[in-house]
Formats: structure tokens, sequence, C-alpha cells
């Protein structure tokens, strides 16, 4: 049995601070990871998308949810080159490193990417050709 004549009574105090200042640390905007979302909503062979101004190098999640009844396609070449992370069920990747994905009714998918360069990132149903949308990623300097 440890008494606290051998090592002093506690620092609970002097612990509690430590922790606090350690947990301050943590979420200080400076060591705070920045993401941004794009949300993509396919419906009646529809591409319908929300988003927020984009900044270059920072981590992007496009979300995209089919509410159709059948399949659609979500490919672009803002993937080619960049390396793009996809994820959830009834997702299919497909092409030499990541052209897109298919995405069955009633599926969600999260597409991961960094863009590193400004523009109009188009996006199409390769099933339904007359299915189109656009991501527009731009600097301040070009506003």
């Amino acid at each position: 049995m440890i008494s606290y004549r051998q090592f002093g009574p506690p620092r609970i105090g002097l612990w509690i601070l430590t922790v606090g200042i350690f947990i301050a640390a943590s979420l200080s905007p400076s060591s705070a990871q920045i993401q941004q979302d794009i949300h993509v909503t396919i419906q009646d062979y529809s591409f319908h998308t929300t988003q927020m101004p984009l900044q270059l190098h920072t981590d992007t999640f496009i979300y995209i949810k089919n509410l159709d009844e059948v399949r659609h396609d979500f490919g672009s070449n803002m993937f080619l080159h960049t390396l793009t992370h996809i994820e959830n069920d009834g997702v299919v990747a497909y092409g030499k490193g990541l052209e897109g994905a298919y995405i069955d009714p009633g599926k969600e998918a999260v597409i991961h990417l960094i863009l590193d360069k400004p523009g109009r990132f188009q996006f199409e149903c390769s099933i339904h050709k007359d299915m189109k949308g656009e991501i527009l990623l731009l600097t301040v300097d070009a506003v």
C-alpha cells in the first residue's frame, strides 16, 4: 500500500492543469484539420450539386447519393493523376487509377481527394450521356 507520507499528497490540481493545457492546444486553430465538403444528389436523372467556395490543397470530400431507381456513374477527369480514395457499399471504382464510380440505386459514395489546381471540374454519367454537372474551384486571385 502506498502512503502519502512516502510520495507526498496527490497533485490533482497540477494534473488537471496539464490535461487542460493539452486539450486547449489540441483545439487551437493552428492544429485544426480543414475539410471541405461537396454534396451531389442524383435524382430524376440529374446531378444536383451543393458546395461552398473551395480551397486548393485541402482535404475535399464529395458525398454522392443516388436517389434514382437505376445505377448511375459519377466520372470525371478531376480524379486523374490525383490521389483519390472512394468508399461505401454499392460503389465500384473503374479505370486505371480512379476515373469514377458506379453507384447503385439508393446507395451513397464518398470520394476523398485533394485538388492541386483551380478550374471547372466536370463530371458525368457514362451510362446516361445527358447527365452532366461541375464542381468549381477558384483561387482568391481568380474571383
